[in-house]
């Protein structure tokens, strides 16, 4: 995989992003039916990213330093990373890092991620990275309380309380590369 540097962003055309508006409004949901979907005809990695360090089973560390851990899931869990490995993810990573380390996390994960497509779930990424689709989920009739986001030009999806009615369908792979049919 190509290095991440701090000023530049290189291009993932084989990561689809999912950010979104708050907590709690469908981002692993949307993840997980898009894992589901492609999977049927490609290997899928999941990658989950938080700025919060949280307790963690010692036996999952692929990677530790002071201010982010990188883990490789492996447990069947109620953990967002564990569903994304029960949606069909051939493999799932989970990366706890403080935001100015987003940077080094990502760029120590790099060596393990796959020329296959990838989804992941992120608040941060879009900042160091331009991926291949980007999606952006929020509540119905919400004010958009994370504007930064929105300069990205991501694919805004509406959840109206009803499991975010979208066609998955419409997220195709070309050659490991994302691409949407409006």
């Amino acid at each position: 995989m190509t290095q991440v540097k701090k000023d530049t962003k290189i291009d993932y055309p084989n990561l689809l992003l999912i950010a979104g508006n708050g907590r709690n409004v469908g981002k692993t949901y949307f993840a997980c039916r898009v894992i589901e979907s492609l999977s049927k005809q490609a290997s899928i990695t999941g990658l989950k990213i938080t700025s919060h360090i949280h307790e963690h089973n010692s036996k999952d560390v692929l990677i530790k330093y002071e201010h982010f851990v990188i883990l490789q899931e492996k447990q069947i869990t109620g953990k967002d990373s564990s569903l994304m490995l029960q949606a069909g993810a051939k493999q799932v990573f989970f990366v706890m890092a403080d935001p100015e380390y987003l940077p080094e996390a990502f760029e120590k994960l790099s060596a393990y991620l796959p020329e296959t497509p990838i989804v992941c779930e992120s608040g941060g990424l879009h900042e160091i990275i331009n991926p291949g689709l980007f999606f952006f989920i929020q509540s119905t009739g919400t004010v958009v309380r994370k504007p930064h986001h929105l300069i990205h030009n991501p694919i805004i999806v509406n959840n109206d309380g009803e499991k975010l009615k979208f066609d998955y369908t419409k997220i195709q792979l070309i050659n490991n590369k994302f691409s949407f049919v409006s």
